[in-house]
């Protein structure tokens, strides 16, 4: 539960096992068993490594957990015998019988704590919100029985399991990349809430979460290179005022983008020049055509995969939160992608103008200047937008018509607000305040990932009132009252979309969700 304002700094989701434990998952043995029999049973090597969780990095879909746990077994009656010298039979069948509870238990242990670290990599690795990574953790470990202490910044968490029968601690630091996968995430929700439920076992939930950690892509590739293209085209008409003709340059240049991830991919050196790559390029060929096309919503549809503007709402919400580590960092992060792409943009330009000598060729990102289709194309490139981004972020096929849904009535309502009203602070707040409201109640009526859902909506709320603004301000050469403007509009923007999805969660759930890992943005 969040503390309140003006109390105690963030502290760390510290929890002991007795008060929530299931009789089911209840260790059998008490501390004063494991202090008499705890020399025994570590007294090898073999039973030291026996005592650590896994490797994560060599979990893979031939890892039988049975044949894991057969090896620690034999390891652990190889290194744990019995003392039975010099007592009768029946302390000796006493024994015995502690021994092999205390063996069951720590076997037991070990299992939930494998269990813990690889719920923990499937969370961060497929996009939960980190705000509420902490809490979700602390509940399962508190059903498992486990007493441990987590810290999560972005692409990393420490999990510190403590003893508290022999007063030790073991830390566990876990790596792992960020992304978006909104199905294996929903895949690996529904495993949170069965294991919760006491629906599956722990055993048969570790396997489940190695399948889906070794799944393959969802997708082929050439339909995930057709999709960049796709995304480009769709949004430079509806978030960019992009032309016809626009529209056109930004898919052949959408599909190149596409082309250069795929090598990113595949090329591990390669990764730190993608975004300055992609950028200079799109600059470059956006001034060969600048007579013919609209450079600003060129430039900015080619790149719109990698704007910042999620990335800068998703901080601001976090540090929100109270969660400061990751707040700071996400922030840091999404402004350092937005000054790369903005120097990527202008390098490119300043190549084709020192080549060709054409100082007229400025990088114009004035978008009045462009010619817009028709606002009821709109309609139509709207939900194309919408599918893209659903593929982009692997939403299954079958939720697409939720996605859809939500957007649309979130569309609508910024349509009328911003477009028409023109109500620029306002409407951004009651169109999130409608996204996540539209998108909770549709979890809470069918069954769906509430952040799944809202999630391509919010994606294209986002881009258009943030990222846009913010690589505008970038790239302007000089410094006035516009620009300085644009810079605070950008960072208003997106405490708007914090507020109104906050707002929205606050009306499903005033209390909170307990039954999910997911509670929404």
């Amino acid at each position: 539960m969040r503390q309140p304002i003006l109390q105690q700094p963030q502290q760390s989701h510290s929890l002991s096992p007795q008060k929530y434990s299931s009789p089911n998952l209840r260790v059998p043995f008490s501390s004063t068993d494991l202090t008499q029999f705890l020399p025994y049973a570590l007294s090898t090597p073999g039973v030291q490594t026996a005592r650590g969780s896994p490797d994560l990095s060599r979990t893979n879909s031939s890892d039988d957990l049975s044949d894991w746990m057969k090896r620690n077994g034999n390891a652990l009656d190889a290194a744990a015998p019995t003392p039975t010298d010099g007592v009768s039979d029946a302390e000796a069948a006493m024994l015995n019988e502690k021994r092999t509870r205390i063996l069951d238990g720590i076997r037991k242990l070990l299992l939930h704590q494998r269990f813990l670290c690889l719920l923990a990599q499937a969370m961060m690795q497929f996009g939960a919100p980190l705000h509420h990574l902490e809490d979700n953790l602390s509940r399962m470990a508190r059903h498992l029985c486990i007493t441990a202490t987590f810290t999560t910044m972005p692409g990393l968490i420490l999990i510190s399991v403590e003893d508290t029968a022999t007063f030790t601690s073991e830390t566990k630091i876990i790596r792992c990349p960020n992304g978006y996968d909104m199905h294996r995430l929903e895949l690996t929700d529904r495993i949170f809430r069965k294991v919760s439920k006491e629906k599956i076992g722990v055993e048969e939930a570790t396997r489940e979460l190695d399948d889906v950690l070794s799944a393959p892509p969802m997708f082929a590739w050439y339909w995930q290179l057709l999709n960049w293209g796709l995304t480009s085209w769709s949004v430079c008409l509806v978030a960019f005022n992009g032309s016809w003709l626009d529209s056109l340059a930004a898919f052949v240049l959408g599909i190149m983008a596409g082309c250069l991830n795929m090598l990113a991919s595949r090329l591990k050196g390669f990764t730190n020049l993608f975004e300055v790559t992609v950028s200079i390029l799109s600059g470059f060929f956006a001034t060969v055509f600048q007579r013919w096309l609209c450079f600003g919503a060129v430039t900015l549809s080619a790149t719109v995969v990698l704007l910042p503007g999620l990335l800068l709402t998703t901080g601001i919400i976090e540090l929100t939160s109270r969660n400061m580590h990751a707040g700071t960092i996400r922030t840091a992060y999404a402004l350092t992608i937005a000054f790369i792409i903005a120097f990527g943009i202008n390098l490119g330009n300043n190549i084709f103008v020192e080549i060709f000598s054409k100082p007229e060729r400025l990088p114009d990102m004035n978008m009045s200047v462009c010619k817009p289709v028709s606002q009821w194309w709109w309609w139509l490139a709207y939900p194309v937008a919408i599918l893209s981004i659903s593929f982009i972020i692997n939403v299954h096929p079958r939720n697409w018509h939720a996605c859809l849904l939500v957007a649309g009535v979130m569309f609508a309502v910024f349509w009328v607000l911003v477009v028409h009203l023109e109500l620029k602070l306002i409407g951004p707040v009651v169109s999130a305040f409608v996204l996540g409201l539209a998108s909770n109640i549709w979890s809470k009526v069918f069954g769906h990932n509430a952040y799944a859902t809202m999630l391509p909506g919010m994606m294209i709320l986002v881009p258009g009132s943030v990222g846009v603004r913010g690589v505008m301000a970038m790239l302007t050469s000089t410094a006035d009252v516009s620009n300085t403007h644009l810079v605070a509009q950008m960072v208003q923007t997106a405490l708007s979309i914090m507020a109104g999805l906050f707002a929205s969660s606050f009306v499903i759930y005033p209390r909170g969700k307990k039954q999910s890992a997911l509670l929404t943005v």
